[in-house]
């Protein structure tokens, strides 16, 4: 009876160190997958962000854009009026808690919707969050934030643009923002997290989905290409763009 009883262990044993084998070699293929996969995503974003579409300059250019760099995004910066665009159309200074009208630039970047709600600190980003916002899972949003005054505390490029290369930087932008008809107002996303807003901003819907390959910064890349700058063949961080100005 021993005997049966040290039989049966060893088999147990020996099928419980066969499972844990197995398990360990699936865990192991499995992060060596996630690992390669990492690392292949940042090798492509690498050298695709250093392979540059040419711009088309021209000497008549007259209107002064910029790209700004807050952190890891990227805006642009543009007149808040001028002869082809007022952006207070879009942008309404009523969905501002400052309404100031001396402003004479807006900020305009895309990005996930419910990371803009939810995370107005990286101390605030949840698990949910973070899981939903690299696979496109949430809708998106636009950005829009006034100044009287380019900041002089981050990265800064300038751009001039012809009157119809910022006709098609206008066209491209308002193609990103949803409107509650065609040719009627943008849709509002009012704020109702603190530190969510400053005061000279308001968040609006818009098309897209943000994740691992379609990035703020991507979409900033597509609208440099759609206006005729230069570009990164395709690029997820902002360190890409400003590499193709020298930055």
């Amino acid at each position: 009876m021993q005997q049966k009883r040290r039989k049966l262990h060893w088999y147990q044993t020996r099928r419980v160190r066969r499972a844990t084998k197995r398990v360990l070699k699936w865990m192991g293929y499995s992060l060596t997958a996630v690992g390669s996969a990492i690392l292949l995503y940042v090798v492509c974003a690498f050298l695709l962000s250093r392979i540059s579409i040419k711009g088309n300059p021209n000497k008549n250019s007259s209107i002064e854009v910029y790209l700004m760099k807050s952190g890891v995004h990227t805006d642009f910066v543009v007149p808040v009026k001028n002869q082809i665009k007022d952006w207070h159309t879009e942008f309404p200074l009523a969905n501002t808690a400052f309404k100031d009208s001396l402003s004479t630039l807006v900020s305009i970047g895309w990005g996930d919707q419910y990371f803009y709600m939810n995370t107005p600190e990286w101390s605030d980003l949840t698990f949910k969050t973070a899981i939903s916002v690299p696979f496109g899972i949430g809708p998106s949003a636009i950005h829009a934030t006034y100044y009287q005054q380019l900041l002089n505390d981050r990265p800064i490029i300038k751009l001039r643009l012809t009157s119809q290369q910022y006709k098609k930087l206008v066209r491209y932008i308002e193609n990103t923002l949803v409107h509650s008809k065609p040719g009627w107002k943008t849709i509002y996303i009012k704020a109702t997290k603190p530190g969510v807003v400053t005061g000279n901003d308001a968040y609006y819907a818009a098309y897209g989905r943000y994740s691992l390959f379609s990035t703020c910064n991507t979409w900033v890349n597509n609208g440099l290409k759609a206006c005729e700058q230069k570009a990164c063949y395709w690029t997820a961080f902002a360190g890409g763009i400003f590499y193709q100005y020298g930055k």
